[in-house]
């Protein structure tokens, strides 16, 4: 029988393979592949993971890796084929290619360099989140003005539910209030935010009847991704917030941990009229006027008449006096213990209040003086919700205040990624910068609290401050007149700040002046004691400055607590009576 012998039908083609791979193995490409995808990798998570999600640097950084990291391996893999070559060559195809791939390369990064940048006009950066979104306050169409509180109220409250699911980020009230009653494109306002998602409605009450409309949108293309309307009782109302936030978890494919769902849910009390009430005190407490605080405060004590247990109404009270005390409309001896005695009462009835903790914490800080204590509850409110912005800009204040000026960045940094529209954040943002001595940083920073909005006192006041350390005394001076004028002409605060500067500009009788002033309205009102030393000392009237520190001692001033850290103190700083004074309030 005859036997036929198997041959390789294409034995050319086989010995071509083998040369390719045995000079591919050889140079070491594989080696040199196998080492780039997974060195690429790991570049590539850390520019994704820490560089753009933890450090919010722009996307267009992934692509700029990218195309470094290929042009880097093309040029390696030229390198180490043509090296290998056994004979010598008259022509190097090397000396050709590496240029061409090197000046690609680049040409590219140079490319997306260039569209880091932000664009002109834009005060805050750009950054989108993962699983994140904006609630716009909800269109009063009920066709009555007076309705207002309630529709701000019902999206606050949808805030305060979403804040705690943890998997998602939620901007704050002030920076989502920043686009009411603009006509903007939904696309748009997403991306000045830096979200994914946007959630939208209308409220229209009538009598006891209620008609909620809401609309999640995708910012990326603008269409729904989910839409609801309710048309129910006022009663209701509880019910429907606990939908809407639940439909969203559900929509966004958001899976709740088992603690977080009743906080998602979570009713504080069950008295329509009392909620009706908080509603309305939240209202003008986001004023932040001194006569929308005291209207506040009104609206939280009838709320607590209604029903006693409401522990929100009493953190919303804590927060009244607390405010009162820190901007010196009341003695620090009145505010605070009122403050304490509301925080005490909240807490006791709901122990899961980040606001209350809040609040306790800055008790502790600015008038007990107990820094242990006021650290561990400012830890224990970001603990309970880490999207509180308050929490965070408090903490940082804290921090400052200690000179751990790093993390003191950090956190007001985390505050203004959930509430990047803030002007009272922003504004601690330039506070926090001085406090480290980073002048520019800080007059940058208020400047650009003063481009959201020119009229913001506080932001001019404490203006005031960072130019007379930079030497630009009359914008120093002239920022302190402009935050006197919009405060009425009479706030201490504003006043002494003044004085300040006049007295580091060399204008001393002017500087004396202005302290006859503050004498005169400590007379009819309170004016810290701190602030008056600072005028002194700046004067060189060490005895006096030190008479006016231990006052403020007894006084509980909280100003005290930041002569340790801020530059206005330099001038007393260096005085012995200082140390004892920094130890008797427990800060050596």
């Amino acid at each position: 029988m005859l036997k036929v012998a198997k041959t390789d039908s294409n034995p050319e083609t086989k010995t071509i393979a083998q040369n390719f791979f045995q000079k591919l193995k050889k140079r070491r490409i594989i080696e040199i592949l196998a080492a780039f995808i997974g060195g690429g990798w790991l570049i590539l998570e850390f520019v994704h993971w820490i560089l753009i999600d933890h450090y919010h640097l722009p996307e267009k950084l992934l692509d700029v890796a990218l195309v470094s990291l290929l042009g880097t391996l093309l040029s390696v893999l030229i390198w180490r084929w043509f090296r290998g070559e056994d004979k010598r060559r008259g022509l190097k195809p090397e000396f050709f290619l590496l240029p061409c791939v090197i000046l690609a390369t680049l040409f590219l990064d140079i490319f997306f360099f260039t569209r880091l940048e932000k664009k002109e006009g834009e005060v805050l950066a750009e950054r989108k989140w993962k699983n994140s979104i904006a609630v716009l306050p909800f269109a009063n169409i009920s066709g009555e003005e007076e309705q207002e509180y309630f529709c701000d109220g019902v999206t606050e409250e949808l805030i305060n539910a979403l804040s705690h699911i943890r998997d998602l980020k939620v901007v704050a009230r002030t920076s989502a209030f920043s686009f009411k009653g603009k006509e903007q494109d939904i696309r748009e306002i997403g991306r000045k935010l830096g979200v994914e998602t946007v959630l939208e409605g209308s409220v229209r009450k009538s009598g006891n009847n209620l008609r909620i409309t809401a609309q999640l949108v995708n910012v990326v293309d603008g269409y729904h991704l989910w839409s609801e309307r309710y048309d129910r009782q006022l009663t209701d109302i509880f019910a429907i917030q606990d939908e809407i936030a639940l439909a969203i978890a559900n929509r966004l494919k958001l899976e709740l941990l088992g603690e977080e769902k009743p906080q998602v849910v979570k009713r504080h009390t069950q008295s329509r009229e009392a909620h009706d009430l908080y509603l309305r005190g939240r209202f003008f407490w986001n004023k932040r006027t001194p006569e929308g605080i005291q209207k506040a405060l009104e609206y939280f004590y009838q709320a607590l008449a209604i029903d006693p247990a409401y522990a929100l109404a009493y953190s919303g009270i804590a927060d009244c006096y607390s405010q009162f005390g820190w901007y010196d409309l009341l003695p620090p001896h009145e505010a605070y213990p009122k403050a304490r005695a509301a925080v005490k009462k909240a807490l006791e009835i709901d122990d899961s209040l980040p606001e209350a903790w809040t609040s306790l914490a800055l008790i502790n800080d600015d008038y007990d003086w107990s820094f242990e204590e006021a650290e561990r509850n400012f830890r224990k409110a970001i603990e309970l919700n880490p999207g509180y912005p308050g929490a965070h800009h408090w903490y940082s204040m804290f921090l400052a205040k200690q000179g751990r000026q790093e993390q003191a960045i950090v956190e007001i940094q985390k505050a203004l990624e959930v509430d990047p529209f803030s002007l009272l954040l922003n504004n601690a943002a330039g506070g926090t910068y001085y406090s480290g001595r980073q002048y520019d940083l800080s007059i940058e920073a208020y400047k650009k609290t003063l481009e959201l909005d020119k009229n913001y006192a506080p932001a001019h006041i404490f203006l005031t401050l960072s130019c007379a350390e930079k030497g630009l005394y009359d914008e120093a001076i002239a920022s302190a007149q402009r935050g006197i004028e919009l405060t009425g002409g009479n706030y201490p605060l504003a006043i002494a700040f003044l004085g300040y500067a006049y007295a580091k500009a060399g204008r001393k009788e002017e500087a004396r002046q202005t302290l006859e002033k503050l004498l005169q309205i400590n007379k009819t009102m309170y004016c810290s004691s701190s602030l008056l030393a600072i005028i002194y000392g700046e004067l060189g009237e060490m005895d006096q400055a030190f008479l006016w520190t231990e006052k403020a001692y007894m006084e509980h001033d909280h100003w005290l607590t930041y002569l340790k850290i801020i530059p206005v103190a330099d001038s007393i700083r260096s005085d012995p009576r200082f140390a004892s004074l920094l130890k008797k309030i427990g800060m050596d």
